[in-house]
């Protein structure tokens, strides 16, 4: 499911979420830079170096067919400079919102095979 990373109300880029831990309601994928994004402003992490999580400006991510995403934090880890790569994590997303967004997708079916 693609999604725009919003800091406050301006996109900085979007990505595919795939569900990576169902039980938490953690999903992630790379993250797609647009011109608005900064990393010292917006990563928590820059090439390995861990930035002040207070200092971070808060992001949402929203996407068209479910609207923004009920969840308990949006992060970005900004490896660019030494791997080529920014990936993007959201935390907690709310039950049943998981569920719904992912269920048809293979690595949640490889998870819970069972119950869908």
């Amino acid at each position: 499911m693609r999604v725009n990373i919003l800091c406050q109300e301006t996109i900085i880029g979007h990505a595919d979420l795939e569900p990576i831990d169902p039980p938490m309601g953690v999903a992630g994928g790379r993250f797609v830079p647009g011109s608005e994004y900064e990393a010292r402003l917006h990563a928590y992490v820059i090439d390995g170096d861990y930035s002040d999580l207070d200092a971070r400006r808060d992001l949402s991510a929203r996407s068209d067919q479910y609207g923004m995403l009920e969840c308990q934090g949006v992060t970005l880890e900004d490896f660019n400079e030494t791997c080529g790569e920014i990936n993007l994590t959201v935390l907690g997303m709310a039950y049943p919102d998981y569920e719904t967004i992912f269920a048809s997708h293979p690595l949640f079916k490889a998870y819970w095979p069972n119950d869908v």
